[in-house]
């Protein structure tokens, strides 16, 4: 009986991640992506390579070509699809949140309808804080109370902590090769997760998964972000040759400590479970992968921002009594690459003050991280001049 999942976004980590963990079980690949001419293109050459990479020893390509491009020129082709699959892999922006709830919406209406027993599981792959409740909330906002309560119990929403990277293909590889890093896995809320868990290697199930994806974002994707934040002021190009840097390296190690004591101190995790994460994200920083800084610096807005990957943990330590000394210097460095596309004079306080209001939200209320981050803004501008 062949196996079936919807991907939503078919770009690195759909096709990359999910897509490879699911074909290599003999799961069916049913992409959908809003790059329809792209899509047209891969159904023609028939098949893409997987290639996972640690830049040293691990180097596999695996050959997919058991998947099928759902037209996404209209919604009809999609809602009858999530009509009948019992897995939907979500690996798009949170941009995209309201248009993909609204098909999932439609699909649900008619499961409902039509009586259908079996769960709809949608897997959000996505590095989006509050993910589960804002796609629940815009289903149900266009859900009757009858179609909310079928939903209760047939629908799972669920959080995914997708543990790999998508990186870009070396020159003169096939245009639709998907690399991405070593040993790549998936870890799905169980508690969200409706009816019988799925048996595919390296797709497990967590629970609190809130903790998780917070301990995820704060420290693992900070740490990447605040290399390429310091290896751009260096002049390197890929976050390997950071990693390597031993200045970059203390700094991003420090600030990866600060995260994690805050969100031990607010979540409660298995101390054996958080023992090997750690050791699995710092087993990173000695891999080769060359992913180019300027692909990490994308949106370094949204990353600095007040819930995100610096400012979010930042604060968190200080309400738990922990100085993030270099947290704020991760937000120092990212606050001086936006200055110099700004044309912003950080040496003069009121336009840095300006600064950190805009992109991080952070105003005289939180002195004691605006204090910390112009001490460490003063400190780049000392060692530039």
């Amino acid at each position: 009986m062949e196996k079936d999942i919807a991907i939503l976004g078919a770009g690195k980590i759909g096709r990359g991640v999910v897509g490879l963990l699911f074909a290599r079980e003999g799961y069916r690949l049913h992409l959908y992506d809003m790059y329809m001419e792209g899509m047209r293109q891969l159904e023609a050459q028939g098949y893409y390579d997987a290639r996972v990479t640690d830049g040293h020893e691990i180097d596999e390509t695996t050959r997919i070509d058991a998947f099928d491009i759902v037209d996404s020129t209209e919604t009809e082709p999609i809602v009858e699809l999530l009509t009948h699959v019992d897995i939907a892999a979500c690996c798009v922006y949170e941009g995209a949140f309201q248009s993909i709830s609204h098909v999932i919406a439609e699909a649900v209406k008619r499961r409902c309808a039509g009586g259908d027993t079996a769960p709809l599981n949608v897997l959000l792959c996505v590095n989006a804080l509050g993910a589960p409740r804002k796609v629940r909330g815009y289903i149900e906002a266009e859900l009757s109370e009858a179609e909310r309560a079928y939903a209760a119990d047939h629908l799972g929403v669920c959080q995914v902590m997708v543990l790999a990277a998508g990186v870009p293909s070396e020159p003169g590889a096939n245009p639709w090769q998907v690399v991405v890093s070593a040993n790549p896995g998936l870890e799905i809320d169980a508690d969200a997760w409706v009816g019988e868990q799925l048996e595919v290697p390296h797709v497990s199930y967590v629970h609190g998964a809130e903790g998780h994806i917070y301990r995820k974002v704060y420290c693992g994707n900070m740490l990447h972000a605040m290399s390429a934040f310091m290896g751009a002021h260096k002049g390197l190009s890929y976050i390997c040759d950071c990693y390597q840097d031993p200045w970059i390296r203390s700094c991003i190690t420090g600030a990866f400590n600060e995260a994690h004591d805050a969100v031990l101190q607010e979540y409660a995790f298995d101390s054996a479970e958080d023992a090997e994460w750690v050791e699995f994200i710092m087993a990173k920083l000695d891999a080769g992968v060359k992913d180019p800084i300027d692909r990490v610096m994308a949106g370094a807005d949204e990353k600095l921002s007040r819930e995100n990957r610096f400012v979010g943990p930042a604060l968190m330590c200080l309400e738990h009594g922990i100085i993030p000394f270099y947290l704020a210097r991760g937000i120092a460095y990212g606050l001086a690459y936006l200055a110099g596309e700004r044309d912003v004079d950080v040496k003069d306080p009121a336009q840095l003050r300006a600064l950190m209001a805009d992109v991080c939200g952070l105003t005289e209320e939180d002195g004691v991280l605006v204090q910390l981050v112009a001490k460490h803004m003063r400190d780049i501008q000392a060692c530039n001049a």
